[in-house]
């Protein structure tokens, strides 16, 4: 992405307002940004392409029915096997398909996470049929900004944002993970906590792009490196 990474910027130089008023289709006019490409994308991808598989070889089925039955060549017995092939594929094809093209283009979009001088901004281009998504949150409102990971073998890395003040779900961004869904102990001295999945190589540069644009800088945490 043609955006400046974090750290080509001068930590004394403070960034500019984001000029939000433009559709998030792209995020290159933003002053600070860093780019995380959906954490699950390449497995979202692999069951769209298995299911396009399935879907195919479901038409291969039904197709293959119809000629046998049309030619007469089929028995009872064949056209039953061949309508359970193809019940099954259904299901497991045609019918996964109304799930994962509802949801694949925010699984597979570009996101990430700007700072400016009024605060920070969780961003979703729009791709194909979603029409994208920002959620603002300013410096006035974070009491804390902090990184977590979770896991055992395979470790998971997050970006926590506690906030002074309460937001309900459709006010958090809809890739955002809650205490409870990641089995992690809620602050209680935050009105609201949210999680976002970010790369390993990718929550370094966030924190130092909060640190270098923040009022407070004093606001990061970081965790105790894994051994």
């Amino acid at each position: 992405m043609a955006s400046p990474e974090p750290s080509d910027v001068p930590p004394d130089e403070r960034g500019v307002p984001s000029d939000l008023t433009r559709p998030p289709a792209s995020v290159s006019h933003l002053r600070r940004y860093v780019s995380l490409r959906g954490p699950n994308a390449r497995m979202w991808m692999t069951a769209a392409y298995f299911s396009a598989s399935l879907t195919l070889g479901f038409l291969l089925v039904v197709g293959s029915m119809l000629w046998h039955v049309t030619r007469e060549e089929a028995t009872v017995g064949s056209v039953s096997l061949w309508a359970i092939a193809g019940l099954v594929m259904f299901f497991l094809g045609p019918g996964s398909n109304v799930f994962l093209v509802r949801g694949l283009p925010q699984r597979i979009t570009s996101q990430g996470i700007s700072a400016d001088s009024d605060g920070v901004t969780l961003l979703q281009e729009r791709k194909w049929w979603f029409p994208g998504e920002g959620t603002f949150v300013s410096w006035e409102e974070i009491r804390r900004i902090r990184e977590v990971h979770i896991g055992g073998r395979r470790v998971l890395y997050f970006i926590e944002f506690a906030l002074d003040t309460h937001r309900t779900d459709p006010e958090l961004p809809g890739w955002a993970e809650s205490a409870e869904t990641l089995d992690l102990e809620a602050d209680p001295e935050a009105a609201t906590q949210f999680y976002v999945q970010v790369p390993k190589d990718r929550k370094e540069h966030i924190l130092r792009m909060v640190e270098r644009t923040a009022p407070l800088p004093s606001i990061v945490e970081r965790s105790a490196p894994l051994r």
